[in-house]
């Protein structure tokens, strides 16, 4: 997010309440992520892992702890909660800023092309971007900062940009992690009714070309759908998990953050994957359907599997022994 002025070292802490590990003088006008480094940025670390590309970095200041500073060869603003004051910092940057839609109404702001027609109550904002040959139904929301190619196809009731999910634990009560990123939909994209796309934390959440969405459909802040890649119906997708090129993914299935699905994975419908799939191929899981009765039965025995699996162990163990 590029900031209307510039803020020093200095005034951060200062806003913030916190001390720096220098006296240097030194100058931000944009706030991003570890992941997409700008010149002049500011971000937060909260973990090690980065630590190496951040120092090659043109990151300009760090809000982190005391103990990873010492690590870091960039000007750093120490504090025990790193994210919680990240938020602060964006809040009081965007304390100022118009926040709100837009009617219809094309202004200065919007580029919609001749070619593209737009549906009755659309509701667009800010530093939008609607390409060549779009339909729009009614009663679609196009938040602030969404970019959208050509020939996309967004059925009624889709919300596109809304605020992710993002929250930091602070004395014992949740306090939200501002949302300044945006959403980019490729050419060729269809979004079936009443699906929701949160924008990205900072950088960008982004459908690629070819993608096909049904209806019903959760896509969280910061994911990447490769291109020609098919989602069903009712299926949840959680933040920050990249999904890749020519997959398909089954109704109802709900799916982990923070993960990575390889290039043509094949997930069965109503799977939970909580990890990452480093293989293409064909997954499921869960239990199919079946007699309630049978299905109690099944599950009182699930639940002494593991004493069954111990006796079974216990006995192979004796009859080697004799």
């Amino acid at each position: 997010m590029q900031l209307e002025k510039k803020y020093s070292l200095k005034k951060i802490c200062s806003l913030l309440g916190c001390i720096s590990t220098t006296t240097k003088k030194v100058e931000i006008d944009n706030i991003c992520s570890i992941d997409n480094p700008k010149k002049n940025g500011l971000s937060y670390l909260l973990n090690s892992k980065n630590i190496n590309s951040i120092n090659k970095s043109d990151i300009s200041i760090l809000i982190t702890s005391s103990l990873l500073a010492k690590k870091i060869t960039k000007p750093c603003i120490i504090s025990k909660e790193p994210l919680y004051l990240f938020s602060q910092f964006v809040n009081y940057c965007l304390k100022n800023k118009k926040n709100g839609l837009l009617s219809l109404k094309k202004n200065s702001n919007q580029i919609i092309h001749s070619t593209s027609d737009i549906g009755k109550n659309v509701v667009l904002g800010e530093d939008i971007h609607i390409g060549k040959n779009c339909k729009i139904f009614p009663n679609v929301v196009i938040n602030d900062g969404t970019f959208i190619a050509d020939n996309v196809i967004i059925h009624p009731g889709v919300i596109i940009g809304s605020d992710g999910f993002g929250l930091v634990l602070h004395k014992d009560s949740w306090k939200k992690v501002p949302q300044i990123g945006n959403v980019i939909i490729d050419s060729n994209v269809e979004i079936g009714s009443n699906t929701v796309i949160d924008k990205a934390a900072i950088d960008s959440t982004i459908i690629e070309s070819n993608v096909k969405i049904d209806n019903q459909v959760h896509i969280a802040h910061n994911v990447i759908i490769g291109e020609n890649t098919a989602i069903a119906a009712c299926v949840g997708i959680a933040g920050s998990t990249k999904i890749g090129k020519n997959c398909t993914i089954g109704g109802g299935t709900g799916i982990n953050g923070h993960i990575n699905i390889v290039d043509n994975v094949h997930i069965h419908g109503m799977a939970m994957v909580t990890k990452s799939i480093n293989k293409p191929g064909q997954y499921a899981s869960g239990t199919t359907i079946e007699p309630a009765a049978s299905w109690r039965r099944n599950q009182a025995r699930y639940k002494n599997l593991d004493k069954i699996a111990k006796l079974v162990l216990t006995k192979n163990d004796g009859e080697n022994n004799e």
